[in-house]
Parts: C-alpha cells; structure tokens; sequence
C-alpha cells in the first residue's frame, strides 16, 4: 500500500502590489471575430468574401483580390472558422449584407 505524503507548497509574499511581469515582445492579435455576411478576410495572398451564413454552412468566396471570375464554396462552418485562424486571416471589412450578390 502506497503512502501518499502532503508537499508543502512555499508561497512568495506580495511586493507593493506591483508585479514584475514582462513586457510582450509581438502585440497580442484581436480575438476572432464572429462570421458574418458581407464579411471580406485577408487571407495570405487570396480574400476570402463571406455570403450566406446558415446553421452549420457558409457560401464564401475565395480568390485573388483582382481575380475577374471568382467560384462560390460551400463549407462548414466551423471547417471555414478553423480555416482562418490558422491562417492567421485579417478582417478588412464588412459590407452590407443588402449589396452581397451570391
């Protein structure tokens, strides 16, 4: 039978209420921003323009910012979620949904 001993923990008092964090060397990036319709992502080198947004899938576009002829895609939502934060997307703007043609 093992004999399981308590481990004091030391605890370090307070100075002045100050602490001796360091400063960040990169700025910390902005929190994802929630998918919306009407929403243009920079995303490396291509946009990525969202259309509809449904229960679990999202129309978006995703091509060249001068690209002529642009194909629509359907993924899922959260597929498209991963997706720009792993591509460290940027959000550029957000157009009104009334003026989104799909």
């Amino acid at each position: 039978m093992r004999v399981m001993r308590k481990a004091k923990l030391k605890t370090k008092p307070a100075v002045n209420g100050k602490s001796k964090a360091k400063p960040s060397a990169k700025p910390k990036r902005a929190t994802m921003v929630p998918l919306a319709t009407g929403q243009i992502w920079r995303v490396a080198e291509q946009n990525l323009q969202v259309g509809l947004i449904g229960k679990l899938l999202v129309h978006y576009k995703l091509a060249a910012p001068n690209a002529v002829r642009i194909s629509n895609s359907v993924g899922g939502r959260t597929a498209v979620e991963k997706y720009l934060k792993t591509n460290k997307a940027v959000l550029l703007k957000t157009v009104d949904p009334e003026t989104v043609k799909f």
